[in-house]
């Protein structure tokens, strides 16, 4: 018999994607035409399972290489493929130079370390309500190579155990970008109760324009259709994919190697363009 468990993806990633497909507003965009809706929000338990994607590949590595170089302040586009994460050249100058607040916000915005603070509440300070952290410089945007998407990150601590996160995001592209975003926050929330000694439990996702392209319409109803076919085909142990982090892994010494996911089985990778 065959033991099915409801996993994000099923409970709040597909439906999020067919309220987009049947209730969403026609656009136009800087980067192409979309269907959008404005003020999404959903919450992921991170307890049983990583928010991983099934019915179609995903790849942790590259991300889990994003967050390595940019808990560094990149600054060139070497800096994200010594991490093992080659999908910035798009954003990059000819010589490589790249202009970016994330990660060079979280951790120098105009000479405080807003990420070290955060830890330093986490460790000395639980019940603080400012443990935030903003790459959103409105002064900077003309001169930057990509505004930050993801640009605010709040946490609380529960019961003197749980580290709860919220990420505001002014605009998602739900089907390149978003199922990469949404492993980017669980493995930033590992990391920090990792380093603070704390249980990573809930992020709630809350999300400003949340759009699919309009040349993403086909391999997102391929990707739908793969999903309802095999739903009720997938046992348990295919559906929840367990995590392990070093116990050394910290915003300093973080490398990509020291986040590993278990059981994820998905279904053959299907190509969505990347529109820049």
């Amino acid at each position: 018999m065959i033991h099915r468990a409801e996993t994000f993806e099923d409970t709040m990633y597909i439906p999020l994607v067919n309220k987009i497909l049947t209730s969403g507003e026609h656009k136009q965009s800087r980067a192409g035409n979309t269907k959008s809706l404005f003020a999404q929000t959903f919450t992921i338990d991170m307890q049983n399972s990583f928010p991983i994607l099934s019915y179609r590949k995903m790849y942790l590595k590259p991300v889990l290489g994003e967050l390595a170089a940019l808990l560094r302040g990149p600054q060139n586009i070497k800096d994200f493929k010594v991490m093992g994460c080659n999908y910035w050249d798009k954003w990059a100058k000819e010589n490589g130079d790249i202009k970016l607040d994330y990660g060079n916000a979280w951790i120098n915005f105009n000479g405080v370390n807003q990420l070290q603070e955060v830890v330093n509440s986490l460790i000395n300070n639980r019940n603080d309500r400012r443990m935030l952290v903003t790459g959103w410089r409105p002064d900077r945007l003309a001169e930057l190579s990509l505004p930050c998407c993801h640009l605010l990150y709040q946490w609380y601590v529960s019961q003197n155990k749980y580290l709860d996160m919220i990420w505001y995001q002014r605009s998602a592209d739900v089907m390149v970008g978003l199922p990469s975003d949404i492993m980017f926050a669980s493995a930033v929330n590992i990391l920090l109760a990792n380093q603070c000694g704390l249980v990573p439990r809930n992020i709630t996702f809350v999300l400003g324009d949340t759009h699919i392209y309009e040349n993403h319409f086909e391999p997102t109803k391929e990707y739908l259709d793969k999903a309802r076919k095999n739903y009720k085909v997938r046992p348990l142990e295919l559906c929840r994919k367990h995590w392990s982090i070093n116990t050394e892994a910290n915003i300093n010494t973080f490398m990509p190697d020291m986040l590993e996911i278990y059981n994820y089985n998905p279904l053959e990778q299907i190509k969505f363009e990347l529109n820049v």
